[in-house]
């Protein structure tokens, strides 16, 4: 009986490190230009960053180590709070960027100084959950608009990977103020 208590109890504190440690190795993707920060668990990868010459405009590239996910995070710098569905339809009509066909509804959030909306878009081959962003800060400098993209191949969705998406857009935050 002793033994089985001290497997039990080696069990349960190696599985309670294991859970504390678990996400030791995520990093912050933060930006002091265009204003943001994200939490990235660390099988993903920077692939590309580029920047406009006028800096007002920045885009990441991320992908997942076994490459069946990827991200891509445009964000504008602006002088005014831009209309959220104006940015949202120009992006969705954007033929560089070739987003799917909208699948179901936008979900709407406020978060106070920034507010957004997300939608799922799907084809045949790729599912996408993508979130728009923005600053509401009529009296700053600058306001931002933010595009966090997420692509994978419908093959490659699973619901680990629907978690891992929705633990990053949740950590997502427009640092303004």
């Amino acid at each position: 009986m002793k033994t089985i208590n001290i497997f039990l109890s080696f069990f349960l504190l190696v599985t309670t490190l294991g859970k504390a440690f678990e996400n030791a190795d995520d990093r912050e993707i933060t930006d002091e230009s265009f204003k943001f920060s994200f939490i990235l668990p660390s099988d993903w990868n920077k692939t590309d960053m580029k920047e406009t010459i006028d800096k007002d405009a920045i885009s990441y590239s991320f992908e997942k180590s076994d490459k069946k996910c990827a991200i891509l995070l445009i964000a504008f710098k602006l002088n005014t709070v831009k209309n959220l569905e104006d940015f949202i339809y120009t992006m969705e009509m954007d033929r560089n960027l070739n987003i799917p066909q909208k699948s179901g509804d936008y979900t709407s959030f406020d978060n106070g100084t920034f507010d957004g909306k997300s939608a799922v878009y799907k084809d045949a081959q790729f599912t996408e959950n993508v979130y728009y962003y923005r600053t509401k800060l009529p009296d700053a400098p600058f306001n931002y608009v933010y595009m966090l993209r997420f692509i994978t191949t419908n093959t490659n969705l699973t619901s680990d990977l629907q978690a891992q998406i929705k633990k990053i857009s949740d950590s997502f935050l427009p640092t303004a103020k």
